[in-house]
């Protein structure tokens, strides 16, 4: 057994003699990821269900006398509050005594369509995302809309269709699949990205600026192991520890799915079926591992250089926090742009070219021609990232640097 492969094993020992270790890289992202999702998606629909159902405090200001007045009295869905002024219907709005207001002018009642155009103020507070109250509000005060405009059609003696010239059809041609990779792909690569970086900052932190506090670096430099056999060593070990995170994260977040897919799809809606399906699609799985492979090496090697760099590893962590954001950023955009897709230029960034290969993936419009300029960079990088960690260890000012 070469020299290398022995360094391997000692520092794979030393590693999972930890449980931090295991726990980072198995527990948390087979168990807590599906458990995770689960809670925020059960969270989510209870609190859609309880707002689907909720009786809403409107407040009412102005004439009374009309359809509108008579149609939001009917409707279960509000519990109708008359209010004297607009100064006190704001105020009761900003107080949180009402959910949402209405102020209708007085000099406006249901015979009165001779009036060119007509101001009705609504007032809201839209932070809560799950509120239909707005929504409620706006489809009763269309629906008024429209009887007014088909009144003064009627008083008028002509046909609604000369008063709209156009005709517009919204037709949403997105597919599940596409839905499928826009949304949650990003999501999918952030998380993998995540427990990468936390699968290789612990062991790096440990096999560099740990063993330099320690006083074992020196030791291990002063044996007749060459500094590429050190490095391979160690950085196989963190890169190992990082690639059983991916693959623990990916189960995690697979597995879960599969049983879903397998055993309760025939009573899973269309489109969630559909999007699920495309989730668990095998080519989607491998080539986003693929593209996993390359980048943990990369991670794990650049780390490692920066913990062999560090006087100790307080300092170390300062500093791969600070690394850690860069990787982050660009994972960060595709979520908060679904719209955006890779080009030449976005292939050759980290971590933002996985998150938008993932939403291709998924939604099966991968460029084939792009990936591969990804997969090819990032080994590049990940060559790059061997040679520093190799000139970090040659320097023996680095090595003894306290």
């Amino acid at each position: 057994m070469a020299k290398w492969q022995i360094l391997v094993l000692k520092e794979i020992r030393h590693l999972f003699r930890d449980t931090k270790t295991i726990v980072q890289t198995v527990v948390v992202p087979t168990f807590i990821t599906p458990l995770l999702i689960g809670a925020i998606v059960w969270y989510m629909g209870s609190v859609a269900q309880e707002e689907s159902v909720k009786i809403y405090d409107l407040g009412y200001q102005g004439n009374t006398n009309n359809e509108l007045y008579s149609d939001l009295s009917n409707t279960e869905r509000f519990n109708l509050n008359l209010i004297d002024s607009e100064e006190e219907l704001v105020l009761a709005m900003e107080n949180d005594e009402i959910d949402i207001g209405i102020s209708f002018p007085n000099t406006l009642n249901q015979s009165d369509m001779s009036e060119k155009q007509t101001e009705i103020n609504i007032f809201s507070k839209d932070l809560d995302t799950f509120s239909q109250a707005k929504s409620l509000l706006m489809n009763n005060v269309s629906v008024y809309e429209d009887l007014m405009l088909q009144e003064r059609i009627d008083q008028l003696g002509i046909e609604k269709e000369f008063l709209e010239p156009l005709v517009i059809n919204e037709n949403d041609l997105t597919t599940d699949k596409e839905f499928a990779g826009t949304i949650i792909g990003a999501l999918i690569a952030f998380l993998f990205i995540a427990y990468i970086l936390q699968g290789s900052m612990y062991p790096a932190i440990d096999l560099g600026a740990g063993e330099k506090e320690r006083g074992t670096m020196e030791t291990l430099i002063s044996t007749n192991i060459s500094s590429l056999e050190i490095i391979i060593g160690k950085m196989f070990a963190i890169t190992g520890s990082a690639v059983i995170t991916a693959i623990f994260s990916t189960l995690g977040f697979i597995v879960p799915l599969l049983i879903v897919f397998l055993y309760f799809g025939d009573n899973l809606p269309e489109a969630f079926f559909n999007i699920v399906a495309a989730i668990v699609n095998p080519v989607a799985i491998l080539g986003i591992f693929v593209l996993l492979i390359p980048l943990s090496i990369f991670m794990g090697a650049l780390l490692l250089a920066i913990s062999v760099y560090s006087k100790n590893p307080k300092e170390a962590g300062l500093l791969l926090g600070n690394v850690m954001l860069v990787f982050f950023a660009p994972a960060y955009l595709p979520l908060i742009n679904p719209g955006l897709e890779i080009d030449l230029i976005g292939a050759l960034i980290p971590c933002y070219s996985l998150a938008l290969h993932t939403n291709a993936l998924i939604a099966e419009n991968i460029n084939w021609m792009l990936y591969g300029v990804t997969l090819g960079s990032t080994v590049l990088y990940s060559l790059v990232a061997i040679y520093i960690t190799y000139v970090m260890f040659d320097d023996e000012r680095i090595i003894f640097r306290s």
